[in-house]
């Protein structure tokens, strides 16, 4: 597979001190920045799909779905907890 490169990247001497004194044996400074690059952009994909799921849930509450006070999304909260404790417990 062909590989690609980034952008160079400026940044101020402190910020490079800065990821050189955290990198671990063996790293490179390309690597941190490609995991970190790679890590930022799934980030925001889960976020997107966050945002998305919001927005159709208040979608469907617009339509007339089912809605549940905080009261009782808590006390299911609390119950499948105390269901989950009890089977740990067993």
């Amino acid at each position: 597979m062909r590989t690609a490169t980034l952008p160079a990247v400026r940044v101020t001497p402190e910020t490079r001190s800065l990821i050189e004194s955290v990198l671990r044996e063996g790293e490179t400074l390309s690597t941190f920045i490609e995991q970190a690059a790679v890590g930022q952009a799934q980030w925001r994909q889960e976020d997107d799909a966050f945002h998305a799921r919001g927005l159709a849930a208040a979608a469907r509450l617009d339509a007339g779905g089912p809605s549940f006070t905080a009261d009782q999304s808590l006390a299911r909260l609390r119950a499948l907890a105390q269901k989950a404790f009890e089977t740990k417990s067993a």
